[in-house]
């Protein structure tokens, strides 16, 4: 059987584009802690750093894997961006973190993809771990971790699969000498950084809430097109989208009244502004959660009241048989000294007594509407 290229198809009800790792996985017993291991799955070919180094005069751009041509951002004068893509070879990521002087500690945060948002400050850097969601084939939404380096030099970026295409519209801005970017130090650029990464659930979100409207329609409709297994995978998967986001609110608003010398005071109105827009992701995302649980307590009630509606008019029937039913009984006794048996009218007058009682009953369950 021949193999294609083409994506899994997804199951009804699939948000995400793959299945989230666990939150905290446990370390492997023994290993000392910074232990310079990738935890998570391979999501990039090799390794690779794009590194682009500017101010208002120059922009200068390239692409290594070697991090050696890295070494010499560490004394630059110039705004510098390292975007590193590839977490699974551990130990150039622990040779880029040495060389810039990182803690093991954090460079282990960088290598566990599994964990969960994060912001701390060492001595002369704020590192910062947030999810990235973004959209691919089908609307599906992909996730995946960032990590954010903020030093008096460099902004590094550390991302598990390429992702160009998300930080385009923020290089071409750095192609123009005379936007704020490029007049702006390391700080302004780590807001930058961030705020596409905010922005971008937004998008994550309207994806969800497609998959949603398209699910109502469907319920709409035909309820038997939909069912509970399917509604139940989406509102799980935007309870997971709401788990994901909070955190990233938390981040914002540290960041907002956060007294680092790493930011400028200039820097401070774009950081509040990064929190107003994780607040209205984390709002979207909880109106989804609850969009969700609506149409699963919808699809279950109507599911409910169609089963009420059958048993109604079973009820209904039972009980229209149930004199017809006793009359034939007793008619239906082998007894010899029966006087009805030697009538001669008797058996048309069976059935007429059959037609009147179905017919009253009928008439007054239709004028009661249970019919």
């Amino acid at each position: 059987m021949p193999q294609t290229n083409e994506p899994p198809k997804p199951r009804r009800g699939q948000l995400f584009s793959r299945e989230r790792p666990s939150a905290d996985p446990a370390k492997a017993p023994g290993l000392p802690p910074g232990s310079a291991i990738h935890h998570g799955e391979r999501r990039a070919e090799r390794l690779s750093i794009e590194a682009t180094e500017f101010d208002t005069e120059k922009l200068e751009s390239f692409t290594t894997d070697d991090i050696a041509d890295c070494l010499r951002f560490r004394e630059t004068a110039r705004t510098t961006w390292l975007h590193v893509t590839g977490l699974h070879e551990a130990d150039k990521v622990a040779a880029l973190g040495d060389s810039f002087g990182i803690h093991p500690l954090i460079v282990e945060d960088i290598l566990n993809t599994r964990g969960g948002a994060k912001l701390e400050e060492q001595d002369g850097y704020l590192f910062v771990r947030l999810p990235l969601l973004t959209t691919g084939a089908g609307a599906l939404i992909d996730h995946q971790q960032f990590a954010l380096l903020l030093t008096a030099t460099t902004v590094i970026t550390f991302a598990e699969a390429p992702c160009d295409s998300l930080f385009a519209p923020l290089r071409r801005r750095l192609g123009d000498a005379a936007r704020r970017v490029r007049r702006s130090g390391n700080d302004y650029l780590a807001w930058a950084v961030l705020d596409v990464v905010v922005d971008h659930y937004n998008a994550a979100l309207e994806a969800a809430g497609d998959a949603l409207d398209e699910a109502e329609d469907r319920l709409q409709n035909d309820l038997r097109d939909v069912d509970a297994a399917e509604l139940y995978e989406m509102r799980r998967e935007c309870t997971t989208l709401v788990r994901l986001l909070r955190p990233a609110r938390d981040i914002a608003a540290t960041l907002g009244r956060h007294d680092s010398p790493l930011f400028a005071p200039t820097t401070h109105p774009f950081l509040r502004d990064l929190y107003d827009h994780a607040v209205h992701a984390i709002e979207s995302a909880e109106s989804l959660r609850e969009h969700a649980a609506s149409l699963r307590d919808f699809h279950t009630a109507e599911v409910g009241n169609r089963m009420n509606q059958v048993m109604k008019v079973l009820t209904c029937v039972s009980t229209i048989f149930l004199p017809l039913t006793f009359l034939a009984g007793i008619y239906g006794m082998n007894f010899k000294h029966m006087p009805e048996l030697d009538w001669p009218w008797a058996y048309p007058a069976l059935w007429l007594a059959f037609f009147l009682i179905t017919g009253t009953m009928l008439g007054l369950f239709i004028r009661k509407r249970w019919l």
